[in-house]
């Protein structure tokens, strides 16, 4: 049963096994992306990978907001959200294991070879099944005001394993899929197991009454969450699949553009602790809107820009609004939902993100193809659609305030 603290804004320890979680989920994630092409491949699915990850997508649009309401169920009737999260994270590590034992014992010729695939796929649901209750426990160890300085750990630890992916993927591929699924299996179950010593039940504050607070969420707080997770996905992939690749290849000779965005991820990381603590400082929604604006400016900024000193200033200040922006989505959907539906809310978000992946495969075939100033415009145009997503959240709440 939860617990009441409130001796401190924030409880750190929990919110640290909440992060060791989202390290091992951004961990096997990488694993699995690097692997999946020469999976596919080494079975007759060469070229499938990428109807894969649309599949994956699409399927993460109602599988995220259906696994955080769950949660939020559960939490009522059992007062915790735990249980989902270890049977999610259970089920998950055993699929994992299972995908490199398929490809080593299994037939490529055979027509049961279709189990492959098949069980990829049931790995990324069962994935998708705790990742927004995890991340909605945040709303129980930090109030509302400090949740951008909490989410910083999380941005900073997923940032640090995923900054190891440019620089290390052939090292990664030459340890061959067996060691490399089955570490990233028991790191899973080893950061489910640290959540569990830290008592992930605890709360900071008692939630009401059911009779002093509403638990519906209005049709706008759906869309305005949904709206601005698939936005900042947008924003965020036209980012890092084109414009900073395309910049770091004209503008900074000599230097490995592997090198550089591995750089750039690590830094954005870093700088998500100083952003956490100014949005903490100064209102998180108006920091992330002025993360959304001011990406968006600079993105249009950046592939215009000539010289090193230039790039490198329109990097730097890329690098810092983007982390306010990193920080402060997850914030701002909980903000827009009561307490007792933070899964839910977190969900939605997740799964807005997850369409917006999804509709940028489909709209953009061929990513690298399209001009970059093209691509920057449309990454600058959904940051925008989300900031208005942000400004009309603010209103929301003051017409209808929803305390958290």
């Amino acid at each position: 049963m939860k617990k009441s603290q409130s001796q401190s804004l924030i409880l750190w320890r929990q919110v640290g096994g909440v992060a060791a979680l989202q390290g091992a989920i951004t961990l096997t994630w990488m694993l699995y992306r690097l692997y999946l092409p020469q999976l596919l491949a080494g079975f007759g699915f060469a070229g499938f990978d990428r109807g894969i990850r649309l599949l994956e997508d699409s399927l993460a649009i109602a599988i995220e907001p259906f696994a955080g309401w769950l949660s939020d169920k559960q939490r009522r009737w059992m007062g915790t959200r735990f249980p989902l999260i270890v049977v999610g994270t259970i089920l998950s590590s055993v699929l994992f294991i299972a995908i490199p034992a398929i490809f080593i014992f299994g037939n490529p010729v055979s027509p049961l070879r279709w189990i492959l695939p098949a069980v990829i796929v049931a790995w990324s649901i069962a994935m998708a099944m705790f990742r927004s209750p995890a991340v909605s426990l945040l709303g129980q160890y930090a109030t509302q005001s400090q949740l951008p300085q909490a989410m910083s750990l999380l941005v900073l630890v997923g940032g640090l394993v995923g900054a190891a992916r440019p620089v290390a993927g052939d090292f990664i591929l030459s340890l061959g899929p067996a060691f490399a699924f089955a570490v990233g299996s028991f790191v899973l179950l080893g950061a489910v197991a640290f959540l569990r010593s830290v008592n992930p039940d605890v709360a900071l504050s008692e939630l009401p009454p059911d009779t002093q607070i509403s638990e519906r969420v209005s049709i706008t707080a759906v869309g305005l969450i949904a709206v601005t997770g698939m936005a900042v996905a947008w924003g965020t992939r036209a980012m890092g699949e084109r414009i900073l690749p395309h910049v770091f290849q004209t503008q900074i000779a000599g230097v490995d553009s592997k090198f550089l965005m591995a750089g750039f991820t690590l830094a954005l990381a870093v700088a998500s602790l100083l952003a956490g603590v100014i949005a903490v400082r100064l209102g998180n929604q108006r920091m992330l809107l002025g993360g959304l604006v001011a990406t968006a400016i600079l993105l249009l900024a950046m592939v215009f820009s000539q010289g090193l000193v230039m790039v490198a200033a329109t990097v730097l200040a890329v690098i810092f609004t983007n982390s306010l922006i990193t920080t402060g989505t997850v914030p701002f959907a909980l903000s827009l939902v009561p307490p007792r539906r933070g899964g839910f809310g977190v969900g939605l978000y997740f799964g807005g993100f997850s369409l917006g992946m999804s509709l940028y495969s489909v709209v953009f075939v061929a990513p690298k193809a399209i001009p970059a100033v093209t691509t920057a415009i449309v990454g600058a145009i959904a940051f925008l659609i989300a900031g208005v997503c942000v400004v009309a959240g603010d209103r929301l709440k003051q017409e209808g305030p929803v305390t958290n």
